[in-house]
């Protein structure tokens, strides 16, 4: 009998317990739905999409088993339809949004009416990765390194200007913000897009042109463009022996372009907690960091109160770039 009556209470012990044993995993579960997605403002085959895909693969591995991660296009507006729709989605997990630094930062700045507040609107998840900018001038421009290009500029103060990829864009404001440190006001000559901007810089049509690393690099190895220097805090593995802006003693002259995951406004903390060690997870995998760098992007990562502190430092960083520039956006 009395070997029945503990078989009985282990019974009974086992089915109290149940119910606590079968919520944990699924607490687990549903800080993130069985099937997720990234949206990203950019269309598919760029880099941002690249980014967007492999995260959607490698993060799965850092959720709970069964989760799917898909990418969902939504370009135009300036990347605003795709803020609109992380909005529109519920906040929970279902709905991360990929976003260069334009999104958080520089649409606050930039446009009379942005349409959206990121710390009303969105809930930071991580950084992503950073990407690197340059400046480069025509094969035969006179100038060989950066202060024999800076004499130049102050030489030749008609012929001072730089072309960027479109109005507005990072390329713009990092020659706003060269010319502010060098001392020289040039003028900025805005083109619709990067192709026709290298076209004209290496035909000799502008003085330079400023670009990411990774369209200007191949440029650069083939003898058709020269790159000066980079506006990273640091040299790029890619080319090890062109210097960065800071090394040439133009600190004011630095910064990168980066990648950032956001999730719709009150999204629960755990659920935040839960895609942030799931995307952390990712950056740290060896085939992401190498499949990253064919983008030019390196990983990094950061806490969610981190990426909202860099968001605000940004701000704060771009506002008298921009204000330099006279630049308004509609």
């Amino acid at each position: 009998m009395q070997k029945l009556s503990t078989i009985r209470r282990q019974i009974l012990l086992g089915a109290l317990a149940a119910p606590v044993l079968a919520t944990l995993p699924r607490t687990v579960l549903a800080q993130v739905p069985a099937q997720s997605k990234i949206i990203l403002g950019f269309a598919p085959g760029g880099g941002a999409d690249l980014i967007a895909r492999i995260l959607s693969d490698k993060m799965r591995e850092g959720l709970p088993s069964g989760q799917q991660i898909i990418v969902e296009n939504k370009a135009g507006a300036g990347g605003k339809i795709a803020v609109e729709a992380l909005r529109a989605s519920a906040p929970d997990g279902g709905t991360m949004l990929l976003a260069p630094l334009v999104t958080p930062v520089l649409s606050q700045l930039i446009f009379k009416n942005p349409g959206y507040d990121p710390a009303t609107d969105m809930t930071p998840i991580g950084m992503v990765g950073h990407f690197q900018f340059a400046l480069a001038v025509p094969p035969n421009h006179p100038a060989k390194n950066m202060a024999e290009f800076v004499t130049w500029l102050k030489a030749n103060k008609e012929k001072a200007s730089f072309g960027s990829p479109s109005p507005g864009s990072l390329p713009h404001f990092f020659g706003i913000m060269l010319g502010r440190a060098i001392g020289v006001d040039m003028v900025h000559v805005a083109y619709k897009g990067g192709a026709p901007m290298i076209n004209d810089l290496m035909g000799d049509q502008i003085a330079c042109g400023m670009d990411t690393h990774i369209e200007l690099i191949p440029l650069h190895q083939a003898g058709k463009i020269r790159i000066l220097a980079s506006f990273a805090d640091k040299r790029s593995t890619l080319i090890p022996e062109v210097p960065t802006m800071a090394e040439l003693g133009f600190k004011a002259a630095t910064g990168s372009g980066w990648y950032s995951l956001w999730a719709p406004a009150k999204t629960p903390a755990a659920t935040i907690a839960a895609l942030n060690k799931a995307l952390n997870v990712a950056l740290a995998n060896a085939d992401v960091k190498e499949k990253f760098a064919r983008t030019g992007t390196e990983p990094a990562t950061s806490t969610p109160e981190g990426l909202e502190k860099i968001r605000l430092a940004e701000i704060e960083k771009w506002r008298p770039v921009i204000v330099a520039s006279g630049f308004k956006a509609d």
